[in-house]
């Protein structure tokens, strides 16, 4: 056996990115942000955080159980003060309502002893008084001591008048010959004849509110204050602390009994101070006791725990952070060395990665392949399982189909006879419980000095978006060449409409004329209705050619639903099977809708064939169209309901309903469930745009096994006008001799408008060239009154003769009779100054109408 080719060294390229620092020793700057140091100092951090949440635990919960303390002994002072106000306020009572009761009389010696024995009852009271209305003393409990004056006190004039029995406190007064202020509580107290005599005033003194607190204080630094409601200090434990300063204004929570706060004011050394406040409202005054103490007394051992606990900590992070710097420094320099080399590997599989392709190998001697990740990614295979043998490269049966196969067969077999410098294929993978997707390979095959094959290696990546873009081109672009197809074939159909309607409406105007001229009953008569009724059907047949090359010349005429509805279920249903059961139901009302009858019998149709189609050999559809009452604005599956009145045209079907993934291009034109039924695609797409031009919306209810329902609404208009009593009716209208120019390429029209014309009153001067027309419009403008037109005519359209006219005479009356305007008709038209469009063949009742409407002068 002949030796093998030695294999041809690969050269390994070296990208130099500063690998020289490997010598030098690593800074210690840099041994920062180290792993090594970043970890330990991190958990010594942690650990220092830890005890840093413990001591603002720990700080809180000392604030809280002062909060507790403090709150509880205002609680406490609180409940005092009221008992003591309750007993004042209940001897002030007693002493009210015997003087009311005629018990005893004052300034007597009974009155005396009276004040003397409840003011010596009633806890820290130093004086009872009993004054008349202008303040003047009748009795005192203590007639030895001075009196301030009364008059202008406002626990005096707040008790003067006010209702029997209510209490009043004022504000804190010092009293002649006192050192500390009492402070004061009066009641009213009326005669036994219930008129407003005085009032009753205890002067007690401060411990009446304040209680026992100095000796319940619980720390030098505490306080007490008593305040109104308002937050205006009352009373206060301390008065040359300077607190209330510092505290500012306090405004007590309202509706709550009991709260807590922590206040910043200015404390006397200048430095900003927190104040822990517990307040606790008082039940028979509109007073508030408030206890304060200075956090920073309260925090005081806290403060010395944080400040050794804080030592501690950062001394341990240092040693840390040292000890760490360290051991990083001896391992950066075993490190060193290597991280070139890795850095070196990272880039070279950074590159791999992010060029997304796979690479394999397949060694024609033993069929084994080799797989990088990507490729096994690729082909769907597991990342830990070797790929199974194959005969051939990458040619497994249950991924690659056998039309792939062979293809990639043959672009290897061309690359080897050949000795091309490469070959490239792209197969479609269908990997097992995987979505499809398309692979592009490249790849060379090696050989050895014998110029026989060894291996063949090369790359993959997905092509599957490239494919997908490229199939979706394709797609667009049959639509379009379909549409095209559609656009011509329907520019052609309207076309043909357009001159086989001039022949129906001779054959209608004539057979019209021929009919009301033949004896009624007679067999001409009968001949002649038989004509007539050919032609409506040709003329049916027509408006759905035009229907067909529609061009959105916006028609508006008035129609039926209810016949053009019998008439689609009419064709609808021809020849369905036996086994299929169709029902029609019509509701007794049938409106007059204006708009395009025929855009809505296509519509009705195509849903109804859709229906049909659905059902197949067996089942039952129905259909319904009744009017609807709207009361709230309702979403719809297309479109939204206003409130009023809706016809509604619903159509259900048992079949096999649609899948939920078809519903987002349901209306798309050229999109069909059914194409491989030779479905079109446009059926929905009409319908849609027939709703959408009648301003309507479509409701659809539907699942896969549970049947279809299509409703179609369509506003209805208001209810009419009252019609005119029985027997009274409009007089005919007819002309007064207006001179109306008829213009239409057709001379049997021109023929049968003007006879017609005439009739009616008007003196009709007609035209089957356009140019011949307008010679005689420009030479006498004035003498015009209205202008008829057909619009599509050789050398001059309708349109450009009308505008021609309007610029000699802006006031002459102008309409267009056309079966085929092309493309935005109706917009045009209106640009052009036509007042009026009408739908051939002619109505003629139609006409009158019209002429009737712009001719005739406002009565």
């Amino acid at each position: 056996m002949a030796s093998e080719q030695a294999p041809t060294p690969i050269s390994e390229l070296s990208l130099d990115d500063g690998g020289a620092s490997a010598a030098r020793a690593p800074r210690w700057r840099e041994l920062l942000f180290d792993r090594v140091v970043i970890v330990p100092v991190l958990i010594a951090a942690c650990l220092a955080g830890g005890l840093g949440v413990g001591l603002a635990t720990l700080r809180q919960q000392v604030l809280n159980s002062e909060e507790r303390m403090l709150a509880a002994l205002s609680a406490a002072l609180a409940d005092q003060a009221d008992n003591a106000l309750a007993a004042a306020q209940t001897a002030m009572q007693a002493t009210a309502e015997e003087i009311v009761g005629g018990a005893w009389v004052p300034d007597t010696v009974v009155a005396g002893a009276v004040l003397r024995a409840r003011a010596a009852a009633l806890p820290a009271a130093r004086q009872m008084l009993l004054l008349d209305a202008q303040a003047n003393v009748l009795q005192a409990a203590d007639e030895e001591l001075e009196e301030p004056p009364h008059a202008r006190a406002d626990y005096f004039l707040s008790a003067l008048g006010a209702a029997p029995g209510s209490a009043h406190i004022g504000a804190p007064t010092v009293w002649p010959g006192q050192e500390t202020p009492w402070i004061p509580l009066s009641m009213p107290w009326s005669t036994p004849h219930g008129r407003h005599s005085g009032v009753i005033v205890v002067a007690a003194d401060t411990a009446l509110l304040l209680g026992g607190f100095e000796r319940r204080s619980p720390a030098p630094d505490a306080r007490l204050r008593v305040l109104r409601t308002d937050g205006t200090p009352l009373l206060e434990s301390d008065p040359s602390s300077g607190w209330p300063e510092r505290a500012g204004t306090l405004h007590p929570p309202a509706g709550v009994s009991a709260w807590t706060q922590i206040v910043s004011r200015p404390g006397d050394d200048g430095r900003r101070h927190d104040l822990l406040l517990a307040g606790h409202a008082m039940q028979r005054a509109p007073l508030a006791v408030v206890l304060s103490r200075d956090t920073q007394v309260v925090l005081a051992d806290w403060h010395l725990q944080a400040w050794l606990v804080g030592g501690f900590a950062l001394a341990a992070l240092l040693v840390t952070t040292v000890l760490s710097l360290r051991h990083a420094r001896e391992q950066r320099w075993r490190e060193h060395s290597q991280r070139d080399l890795q850095r070196q590997r990272e880039r070279a599989a950074r590159a791999f990665a992010a060029a997304r392709e796979g690479l394999w190998e397949w060694d024609p001697a033993s069929e084994r392949h080799y797989l990088s990740p990507r490729m096994r990614e690729l082909l769907g295979f597991d990342a830990s399982a070797s790929a199974p043998p194959a005969t051939h490269a990458l040619s497994w049966p249950d991924r690659v189909s056998q039309d792939d196969r062979r293809r990639l067969r043959e672009a290897i077999d061309a690359h080897v006879r050949e000795r091309t410098r490469d070959f490239s294929v792209t197969l479609r993978v269908m990997p097992p419980g995987q979505p499809p997707r398309h692979v592009r390979l490249r790849g060379q095959g090696l050989r050895d000095a014998r110029e026989q094959l060894l291996l063949l290696a090369g790359t993959a990546y997905d092509v599957s978006d490239e494919v997908a873009v490229s199939e979706a081109a394709r797609r667009l672009d049959e639509q379009l060449q379909r549409a095209r197809q559609f656009e011509a074939l329907g520019a052609l159909a309207g076309g043909v409409a357009h001159d086989f309607n001039n022949v129906l409406a001779a054959i209608l105007g004539f057979g019209e004329r021929a009919r009301a001229l033949a004896p009624e009953g007679s067999a001409l008569a009968g001949h002649v209705q038989h004509m007539l009724s050919a032609g409506e059907r040709g003329k049916t047949l027509v408006a759905r050619m035009m229907a067909f090359g529609r061009t959105g010349q916006g028609l508006r005429q008035p129609y039926r639903p209810r016949a053009l509805v019998q008439e689609a279920w009419t064709l609808a249903v021809q020849g369905v099977p036996e086994g299929v059961q169709a029902r029609l139901d019509l509701d007794a009302e049938d409106p007059e809708l204006v708009g395009d009858g025929v855009a809505f019998f296509e519509a009705a149709l195509n849903l109804l064939r859709n229906a049909v189609q659905a059902v197949g050999d067996r089942g039952s559809l129905r259909a319904r169209l009744s009017s609807e009452t709207v009361d709230q604005p309702r979403v719809l599956w297309q479109g939204s309901l206003r409130p009023g009145r809706w016809l509604g045209l619903r159509v259900e079907d048992d079949g096999p309903g649609i899948d939920a993934e078809h519903l987002p291009r349901l209306l798309e034109p050229f999109y069909s469930t059914r194409s491989a039924q030779g479905g079109t695609g446009l059926g929905l797409a009409v319908v849609h745009a027939a709703v959408r031009d009648a301003h309507g919306a479509i409701d659809l209810r539907t699942a896969p096994g549970e049947g279809t329902t299509i409703t179609l609404y369509l506003p209805l208009p208001e209810p009419a006008a009252a019609p005119m009593a029985p027997g009274v009716e409009e007089a005919a209208w007819s002309g007064q001799g207006e001179v109306v120019l008829v213009v239409d390429d057709e001379p049997a029209l021109v023929a049968l408008l003007e006879e017609h014309l005439a009739e009616r009153g008007f003196e009709p001067r007609g035209f089957s060239d356009a140019e011949l027309a307008w010679q005689a419009f420009e030479a006498e403008p004035g003498l015009f009154a209205a202008v008829l037109s057909d619009q599509a005519m050789p050398r001059l359209g309708g349109l450009e003769l009308i505008e021609r006219c309007r610029r000699l005479s802006p006031g002459v009356v102008t309409i267009i009779a056309t079966a085929y305007g092309g493309t935005d008709f109706g917009a045009r038209a209106s640009a052009a100054g036509v007042q009026a469009v009408l739908a051939k063949p002619l109505s003629w009742s139609e006409l009158d109408a019209v002429l009737q409407r712009l001719l005739r002068a406002p009565g």
